[in-house]
């Protein structure tokens, strides 16, 4: 809910599905910028960037990319503490509402993945076409 109007009727007294949803991720502030472990899942990482909320999960080279999130694509976070921590399983809860972005500030950065630098291996057909 990124409509700030929506977001503050929906949280005046704290019992919507949206307000306990966020209230879960201040507890994970708490935990340390961390999801607590879930059944055979570790406890993993939590980022916040750009009033955005992500859970970085561990390095996946065993499932096929449309079960990752972001369909595998590598992002690494370098965190305000310094830590850089890289993954292919990034899922992103959403952003923030308003009304929560002072409990749950920005404690990371996504550092831009450099380019391949290769190009196309092209023919001797190159510009016929």
């Amino acid at each position: 809910m990124s409509d700030q109007s929506t977001a503050r009727a929906c949280c005046k007294n704290g019992t919507c599905s949206t307000c306990q949803f966020w209230t879960e991720k201040v507890r994970w502030v708490e935990n340390g910028d961390e999801m607590p472990a879930l059944g055979r899942h570790a406890a993993a990482p939590v980022a916040r960037v750009n009033g955005w909320h992500y859970v970085i999960k561990p390095m996946n080279t065993t499932s096929p990319p449309q079960y990752l999130g972001f369909g595998g694509r590598l992002f690494t976070f370098q965190f305000a503490d310094g830590r850089v921590v890289s993954s292919n399983d990034v899922m992103c809860q959403g952003e923030i509402p308003a009304n929560f972005a002072d409990q749950l500030p920005d404690n990371a950065v996504i550092v831009p993945q450099d380019l391949p630098k290769t190009t196309a291996p092209f023919g001797s057909f190159e510009g016929l076409l």
